[in-house]
């Protein structure tokens, strides 16, 4: 038997574990639909980007340090939501998916 947790974090505590910047792209589905994703983190005042996978595991590491995942737990998975919306002329930070989710199983 396998006991999966799941962990959803904020994309502002995914940034502060991460230490860098979610960076979103957008995709045109159609004339009137985008779909909006996460393309890879950016250190502040850098151009650098950091590999989502490895961000995540940044963001595990941390979660593990902090005593909310065992420490017997090797493997996780993660998803990063992405959303489709009607297409806009400008876009805002509320209109970015807000939550990350990270799994793992016991």
């Amino acid at each position: 038997m396998n006991v999966t947790t799941i962990i959803e974090l904020e994309n502002r505590e995914v940034e502060k574990m991460a230490g860098a910047k979610l960076v979103f792209i957008q995709e045109q589905i159609d004339a009137n639909i985008v779909e909006t994703c996460v393309d890879c983190f950016k250190y502040e005042g850098s151009e650098d980007c950091l590999d989502t996978d490895d961000a995540m595991q940044k963001v595990f590491d941390a979660l593990k340090a902090n005593g909310l995942i065992p420490e017997a737990v090797e493997d996780f998975s993660y998803e990063m939501p992405s959303c489709e919306r009607l297409r806009k002329d400008v876009y805002e930070e509320q209109d970015m998916p807000q939550k990350v989710v990270l799994s793992f199983a016991i």
